[in-house]
């Protein structure tokens, strides 16, 4: 992007896939985690006994969406990066450790709960999200080859 340039709104597919998927995540956090028998309504991932352990994948995603976000559309200088780590290097990390958090929920033993809305539907943001920064870095790999 040229210096002085104004606002950029030409996001490429995998930004677009980690701010869609960051925003799912986000949204769908609210909705039922896991869904109790005998229809009692079930909890969130901000709620109690998931608080520090699923909203990871909400914090997670949510990082990605806001430095795609910050750094494209508003035109924010966020540096090259976190200690070291390219954003391309930390969007990588931060996808595959909330998707693998996702699918972990789903692989455990719920205690007579059942999969919710809300943890189907992180799962699905939480792989938009990886599969965006695999994009990503292959769109920075090819622009800068």
């Amino acid at each position: 992007m040229p210096e002085g340039s104004q606002l950029s709104l030409k996001l490429t597919p995998g930004e677009i896939l980690i701010a869609a998927g960051a925003v799912v995540v986000l949204i769908f956090s609210f909705f039922d985690f896991f869904s109790a028998p005998a229809g009692v309504s079930g909890t969130s991932a901000w709620g109690d006994g998931l608080l520090p352990v699923a909203t990871i994948i909400v914090v997670f995603c949510v990082i990605m969406g806001l430095q795609v976000v910050l750094s494209k559309l508003a035109n924010v200088e966020l540096g090259t990066g976190i200690a070291g780590f390219t954003w391309v290097q930390v969007h990588l990390a931060l996808g595959f450790f909330a998707l693998l958090q996702s699918l972990a929920f789903v692989a455990v033993k719920k205690g007579g709960s059942s999969i919710g809305v809300g943890l189907i539907l992180m799962l699905i943001g939480s792989g938009a999200c990886f599969v965006g920064a695999i994009l990503l870095s292959k769109e920075r790999s090819g622009s800068s080859a």
